[in-house]
């Protein structure tokens, strides 16, 4: 029953929490608007360290490594197309180890993941940051293209 609840209140954070790893701009390349989203996924990745004899307590620990990439969507302002999408970044890296079993720690370290909420979202803000020279720079080559081909 506890497990029925845990995982209910697990499913109503979730909102929550992913809304925390989005940022949303406006940027204006040659008199057309165009909206900016910036989405951050996690990946997570265990791995299972130390030795635990099967018949006795051992000193197993579970060391895991959490990548942040974060995706950058754009289309015409007002739009509802999908737009253009691709992986601005996926350089960060948050690392920890449990003690104990991979399979056992898996929502433990997915809460040390959440509550590190602040700093994914710092580091959304900081891609979007970096990103704005190389966004308007792939606009420009895109309309030149364009021009090319007329």
């Amino acid at each position: 029953m506890s497990m029925i609840i845990a995982l209910g209140m697990m499913a109503l954070s979730a909102p929550a929490t992913d809304a925390a790893h989005h940022h949303a701009t406006t940027i204006e390349h040659r008199g057309v608007p165009m909206d900016v989203r910036y989405r951050a996924s996690v990946d997570l990745a265990t791995k299972p360290m130390g030795v635990s004899p099967p018949t006795r307590a051992g000193i197993g620990r579970c060391a895991w490594v959490a990548t942040i990439a974060v995706e950058r969507q754009m289309a015409p302002a007002g739009t509802t197309a999908s737009g253009l999408t691709r992986i601005v970044s996926s350089d960060y890296k948050i690392k920890g180890s449990r003690a104990g079993s991979c399979m056992t720690s898996k929502s433990a370290i997915a809460q040390e993941v959440a509550a590190r909420d602040a700093e994914i979202r710092s580091h959304v803000l900081a891609v979007a940051e970096r990103d704005k020279s190389t966004l308007l720079a792939e606009l420009e080559s895109g309309f030149a293209a364009t021009r090319e081909l007329r």
